[in-house]
């Protein structure tokens, strides 16, 4: 079985090289840059595309041309929003379209428990056998394209733009002194915040160009003023009761405490 790589030299590109190792695959690299020859894409039973977000949609159609019927492309962007579409397109043309968002990243050791998202392109049942063949033992969870950017605002653009906000609130701090007297709650945001802060750039500039972000943002910030106008009130106690029994509706919610303190005994230690 023969597998191409488009951006192989990446974090996931990589890793998605030494996955398709394992399962058995001769993998190849592919470089748009590079002025590769686009004609060996015809003789890969799969075409993977791993590249930045903004550059997906041009490279699926720069390739289309060169890639075989019955060929699978996958793509495997943190956003969908015009690339699902091209997918479609391709569809006609007797090409088995993959589009996946793997929830995880490249320092993971195994797929195996993790979750995939699989967007339905066209044959929902043929995808996802497509996707378990590739990512055997992974938690498949379908999702339409809009519906998984949406979720994406929440799950993945409005962390990054909460921690950069954070990170902003650290500047001309002595963090060094703010790490020795951190508790749980901080040690836990402090690595988050860093750990977003040295990600690369044009990941972080497209995860913030998510078109669902600055609804969810406008929310955020009218929850803050709103916890802090209702400061030493009644109505804050309401809100706070409101957010409890809602988010205690998630079945492993006891568990979030220890999972939390956990956390941070293990950050300590590392800090150590």
């Amino acid at each position: 079985m023969q597998a191409t790589i488009i951006g192989a030299d990446g974090g996931m590109g990589r890793w998605l090289r030494d996955h398709l190792i394992d399962l058995g695959y001769a993998v190849h690299g592919f470089d748009t840059r590079r002025d590769d020859d686009p004609s060996r894409l015809c003789e890969s039973d799969l075409v993977v595309i791993s590249v930045p977000i903004d550059m997906t949609r041009d490279v699926i159609r720069s390739i289309s041309d060169y890639i075989s019927r019955d060929t699978i492309l996958m793509e495997i962007a943190s956003l969908k929003k015009g690339i699902h579409g091209e997918l479609v397109n391709l569809t006609e043309e007797g090409i088995n379209p993959l589009c996946v968002h793997p929830m995880w990243g490249p320092s993971t050791d195994s797929c195996v428990g993790k979750a995939l998202a699989v967007i339905p392109v066209a044959d929902t049942d043929s995808e996802t056998s497509i996707a378990n063949r590739l990512f055997p033992g992974a938690s498949i969870i379908l999702v339409d394209a809009g519906e998984h950017d949406r979720l994406m605002s929440i799950i993945l653009s409005l962390p990054y733009l909460i921690n950069l906000a954070l990170a902003g609130c650290l500047v001309d701090e002595d963090l060094v002194l703010l790490r020795r007297l951190s508790g749980t709650s901080f040690a836990s945001q402090y690595v988050l915040t860093q750990s977003i802060v040295n990600e690369d750039t044009k990941l972080i500039e497209s995860l913030l160009g998510n078109q669902y972000l600055n609804a969810v943002s406008k929310r955020l910030t009218r929850n803050i003023s709103n916890l802090l106008e209702a400061h030493g009130t009644e109505e804050f106690i309401n809100i706070h009761e409101e957010l409890r029994s809602y988010l205690n509706r998630d079945p492993i919610s006891n568990e979030m405490d220890k999972a939390r303190r956990d956390a941070s005994a293990a950050i300590q230690r590392h800090w150590e």
